[in-house]
């Protein structure tokens, strides 16, 4: 068959009109020579579809998004109450709404996208987008609350801001002085009194005792030290040996001598002594041993 402009546009009719997939694939894979003789005189195979009055994104396999389509598709999800923040959308959702919004003939960012289907991306995000211009808006609103911009108190009662701060600024400091805000303001400082109240109960009037006690200790004078004992003293202040502690008392007993046993049958000092016999008294007692004439 000699295909022509006219009969390749007559059968492209016929095959729409018979409901037949008219994407590229399946026609290449089922009409090879209608393919080849629309090529060869069209150009592409979408204009000889074009050429049959067919609107080749409407018979396409892959749909192309333009902005209206993109816009209905977000109206859907979120009529749905589907999570549209960026990573819900781009990872799990719907990964080619989400490349099709950032194209050149989409849109410049998602939250263009959102915005221009009618919605707030802060109420239809789970995860919420921080840009720099919200962290500085939020920073000088809490400013003018006159809410505790120090970075602890920030980590404890604010942290998706403060985490936001960082990443957009490198650090807080760096958010707190482009809100125009001085970082010494910020700062929390603790004053010390000249006598800090206890806080630790027994432990704490115990320290501070110790503590007004050292410094009494070092307000006295040094007391003198006592003079050395002298040497005659210290000899006499030492005990015999009988009233040392742990003496025997055998010991003792054997030094004290019994009154009641005569003197002449007593061990002394561990010598036997013999008594000698009394010589009878004399009645010349008294005599001078001179003759008597």
């Amino acid at each position: 068959m000699r295909w022509t402009r006219k009969s390749i546009v007559a059968a492209i009719k016929k095959l729409h009109g018979a409901g037949v997939e008219l994407n590229y694939a399946t026609a290449e894979a089922q009409h090879l020579n209608l393919v080849r003789a629309a090529a060869w005189h069209f150009g592409t195979w979408r204009r000889a579809v074009e050429a049959a009055d067919i609107d080749y994104e409407s018979i396409g396999k892959y749909r192309r998004w333009d902005r209206e389509r993109i816009v209905a598709r977000i109206k859907e999800l979120a009529a749905q109450g589907a999570d549209l923040s960026w990573r819900s959308v781009s990872v799990e959702l719907d990964p080619p709404l989400a490349a099709a919004a950032l194209r050149p003939n989409g849109f410049n960012s998602w939250r263009e996208a959102i915005a221009a289907a009618g919605l707030n991306i802060n109420e239809v995000a789970r995860y919420q987008l921080w840009d720099e211009e919200r962290v500085v808006s939020d920073i000088k609103a809490l400013h003018r609350a006159r809410v505790a911009l120090s970075s602890k108190a920030v980590q404890t009662d604010n942290q998706p801001l403060f985490c936001a701060a960082r990443r957009r600024f490198g650090s807080w400091d760096g958010a707190i002085e482009a809100a125009g805000i001085s970082t010494d303001d910020t700062r929390m400082r603790r004053s010390i009194p000249d006598s800090p109240p206890s806080h630790n109960g027994a432990q704490g009037d115990k320290a501070t005792r110790a503590k007004t006690g050292k410094t009494a200790n070092a307000t006295k004078p040094p007391l003198e030290k006592p003079k050395a004992a002298k040497k005659s003293g210290a000899k006499n202040s030492k005990r015999p040996a009988s009233e040392k502690p742990g003496a025997s008392a055998t010991k003792t007993v054997a030094k004290a001598p019994d009154k009641s046993v005569p003197k002449s049958g007593v061990k002394a000092a561990g010598k036997t002594t013999s008594a000698k016999p009394s010589a009878p008294k004399s009645g010349k007692a008294g005599t001078t041993g001179r003759k008597r004439g």
